[in-house]
């Protein structure tokens, strides 16, 4: 049987113990070497709860003390550069909870120490993995849409964190459009294969909050001529989360949760696919677990990597604009 990759986790918040921990330990190609966290009591809490013998308060002495196969950052956002440039010095595979970091220029400051040290990042954009999504980008790369020139997308849902740090600018580096927002752009560009941007318009609100936007509307235009309609918010408009996905062609349109798909034959559309009455929630965890196991494909040589630093980049130079665009008002044109 093949070793075990050891993955040391930095991080033991609601996102590690709720959603990674529970998939890294069913995994059988991963052991949890170490983690690492400020809190001691989380993290014995932690430790205890998941059978993790080695507990960190201290960084240096998590790398210095452990030889890691993959690191996971699973920290708030304005920690995520400084761990990370620290863990390229020690391992060459890093995983990074998105978003990758609070801004652009971050961005490329990480990047280079990433490339100087000969690391892989891939940043967790889980909605790429979702079955559904896989399934729709395996549709789209078969022409079966024809010329694509429209996505509408939209999220609705409480904030992912009620901790304070996640309301706050400095340290969580946006809003709705660093939570949610971000996730959706992934997810527009990587099915239409990463286009050229043009021009952004956006629109933020601060309705219950007043450091960071908590609704943001936003219209992406690219060279192509696609256009990327979207909306994002933490109030909700009914009593339950509301994610659409919808992407429209030429020879037809194709529909996420639930995923549902429609040709174009003369004046009529025929559906071709209608999965309206299965249920979508366990889609959620499915999507993480995916993405891990395309993580340690990636580390193992057997999958490419995905989600990298370079397309983190241009995702967050995206987003710049878009922050530009909603604080003068005005489109904005690359």
């Amino acid at each position: 049987m093949k070793q075990k990759l050891k993955f040391g986790i930095i991080g033991c918040g609601a996102v590690a113990q709720i959603i990674h921990l529970p998939i890294l330990k069913k995994n059988q190609l991963i052991e949890i070497s170490a983690i690492c966290d400020l809190d001691k009591r989380k993290l014995l809490s932690v430790a205890e709860k998941f059978h993790i013998e080695k507990t960190y308060t201290d960084l240096q002495k998590f790398f210095d003390e452990n030889e890691f196969d993959a690191i996971m950052i699973l920290t708030p956002t304005n920690t995520h550069k400084e761990i990370a440039e620290t863990a390229s010095n020690y391992c060459k595979n890093i995983f990074i909870e998105k978003p990758i970091t609070r801004n652009h220029k971050e961005t490329k400051e990480l990047q280079h120490s990433i490339k100087k040290n000969h690391a892989n990042v891939m940043v967790g954009f889980h909605m790429r993995f979702r079955p559904d999504s896989m399934l729709m980008k395996s549709l789209i790369e078969a022409k079966e849409f024809g010329d694509l020139y429209l996505v509408k997308a939209g999220w609705f849902r409480p904030r992912s964190s009620m901790q304070n740090w996640f309301v706050k600018k400095t340290y969580s580096g946006g809003g709705v459009l660093m939570d949610l927002g971000l996730s959706i752009i992934d997810l527009a560009m990587w099915m239409l294969n990463y286009p050229e941007v043009f021009s952004v318009t956006a629109h933020n609100f601060f309705i219950t909050t007043k450091d960071v936007e908590d609704v943001s509307v936003i219209l992406i235009k690219t060279k192509k001529g696609h256009v990327i309609s979207m909306e994002v918010s933490w109030l909700l408009s009914n009593e339950s989360e509301w994610f659409y996905f919808n992407l429209f062609g030429s020879d037809g349109s194709v529909f996420l949760n639930p995923l549902r798909v429609k040709k174009q034959v003369g004046n009529s559309h025929v559906n071709l696919l209608d999965q309206s009455r299965s249920v979508t929630s366990n889609l959620y965890l499915k999507a993480y677990e995916n993405q891990i196991k395309h993580f340690v494909a990636a580390i193992n040589g057997v999958g490419k990597w995905v989600s990298t630093i370079d397309e983190a980049l241009s995702r967050q130079a995206l987003l710049e604009a878009i922050y530009k665009s909603a604080k003068l008002n005005k489109e904005i044109k690359f």
